[in-house]
């Protein structure tokens, strides 16, 4: 006796188990396959109606369906908004914000928000006239310090000198070697607002934490970062991530190096493809050794430490290895590898080499071709002077890639250096890096394997967009922080008996 059919549409289930039991109870499956044909159409009908009505709006629902991408332009042609964004949320985000932000125009409040949906990144900013050290003058009024979320003991005890030199307004430029100056988590019951003027709120690696600035007068903890808000002479050199900042008209926006890969950690591991098959990864890390010693391997978003091709090298016509949107440690195939958006942050070394849009971070090693089977690089960064036999090489660059770096505290003492393979941040280009590899692609985007997550386009559309945001001659410079990683410091526990 064959097994009952099951009905599989929305619709038709609702139908059958609508109609009397004693029609379910004989039917044999012919029933039951009638309803599911006619649910089936029906599905088809009712979500051709939810998606036409998803079309009638541009933003980004937090559940359900979204207008259809090819929309968008005509929504903002309609409320004249200029795309500038290369993500389809952050394009949604520029359309259905347009007006609110037109409203908000020249606030901070809309330069953040613009800034976190057009680049669909977090956003710690610093307005420049504040870190500007300005002469004091005598008989200046000094705000209160309950108006800047300080303790009132700052007024109370204007005549103490230690008291009289932490006020939170008073204009000194000299930090104060006596205490440290850093953000500090506030305990906050959930789903409420602190009443503190001087709490922000900032999601660090994902996780939304209110917090404040502590003793903004003493020496700051991490300089150059989110926390450092010292005093310094007016900078008057043209702005990029790492100078030009103090200025009053300029505006500061920290930003956390982007994930890349590596959002979780991975354990170690090792693959090992033995088998005479065309082998497909998709999605996978490897954070080991892998191993092709039959067949031929296919990689499609992939991240391997160490790929390794024990096969005798062939007649180079055919690829062992095809990688497209990869990331790889160390690389060895002795015949021909064809590589698209691909990173190689160390040794690569190939028998026959096609490359298009990849970088090429460490030495690049090819065997000898000849004009009949020649390597090809093209859209590239290679190794600097670098010659080979039989290479054809067209619109590649030899200008070094400068990778996002960050304090650790290794066994031989803190020192600061890039991100490792498995680390969060590995193989991200750094805003330093020279635009020949940042904008390099066929398609004017980054080369190398983050050209899918399109970073260095997406902070070149927050600094285009907020062009038509900002005050007269007032210019938006975006740092990368990789304080905005980690979590600020816990308060301080109250002191027994207090």
């Amino acid at each position: 006796m064959s097994a009952p059919f099951k009905v599989m549409s929305a619709a038709g289930k609702q139908i059958y188990n609508n109609l009397p039991e004693v029609y379910r109870t004989r039917d044999q499956g012919d029933l039951a396959k009638l309803v599911d044909a006619c649910g089936a159409f029906l599905d088809l009908v009712r979500a051709t109606l939810d998606q036409r009505l998803a079309d009638c709006f541009p933003d980004n629902p937090p559940h359900g369906l979204s207008c259809q991408p090819w929309l968008i332009p005509y929504f903002a042609q309609l409320v004249d908004v200029r795309l500038v964004s290369p993500d389809e949320r952050g394009r949604r985000e520029e359309v259905s914000n347009a007006v609110a932000w037109r409203q908000r125009k020249g606030t901070l409040k809309a330069i953040e928000q613009i800034a976190q949906a057009v680049g669909q990144m977090e956003v710690e900013f610093q307005e420049g006239w504040q870190r500007t050290a300005i002469t004091p003058r005598i008989g200046m009024p000094l705000l209160p310090a309950g108006a800047l979320g300080e303790d009132e003991a700052f007024d109370l005890y204007a005549d103490h000198a230690l008291w009289a030199a932490m006020h939170p307004d008073l204009p000194a430029a000299t930090v104060d070697f006596r205490y440290p100056s850093r953000a500090v988590q506030i305990d906050v019951p959930a789903d409420t607002t602190p009443t503190n003027p001087a709490a922000r709120q900032t999601v660090f690696d994902g996780q939304p934490v209110w917090w404040r600035q502590v003793n903004p007068h003493g020496v700051p903890c991490f300089p150059g970062s989110y926390e450092d808000v010292s005093r310094r002479t007016v900078d008057l050199r043209t702005p990029d991530w790492r100078q030009g900042h103090v200025h009053a008209k300029r505006v500061i926006l920290h930003v956390p190096p982007p994930p890349g890969f590596f959002e979780t950690d991975h354990q170690k591991d090792n693959l090992d493809l033995s088998t005479d098959q065309e082998h497909i990864l998709e999605d996978r890390t490897v954070n080991g050794t892998l191993t092709l010693s039959a067949g031929k391997a296919t990689l499609r978003r992939c991240a391997v430490r160490t790929l390794t091709v024990t096969l005798p090298a062939d007649g180079m016509e055919l690829p062992m290895l095809t990688a497209e949107d990869c990331l790889f440690g160390e690389l060895t195939v002795p015949g021909l590898a064809r590589l698209e958006y691909c990173t190689v942050l160390d040794n690569i070394e190939c028998g026959r080499l096609q490359a298009s849009d990849s970088l090429f971070a460490g030495v690049l090693k090819l065997h000898s071709a000849t004009l009949s089977k020649p390597h090809c690089i093209r859209f590239s960064r290679i190794p600097p002077a670098m010659s080979c036999a039989g290479l054809l090489a067209y619109r590649t660059v030899s200008v070094q890639p400068v990778f996002h770096e960050f304090m650790s505290d290794d066994a031989d003492g803190p020192k600061r250096r890039p991100f490792q393979f498995g680390e969060r941040g590995c193989a991200v280009l750094h805003p330093a890096t020279s635009e020949a590899i940042r904008f390099g692609a066929e398609d004017g985007g980054e080369m190398g394997v983050c050209h899918r997550w399109r970073y260095s386009l997406l902070m070149a559309a927050v600094l285009d967009k907020l062009k038509d945001f900002l005050p007269l001659g007032v210019e938006v410079v975006l740092t990368p922080d990789s304080r905005l990683l980690q979590l600020p410091f816990a308060p301080c526990p109250p002191a027994p008996g207090s």
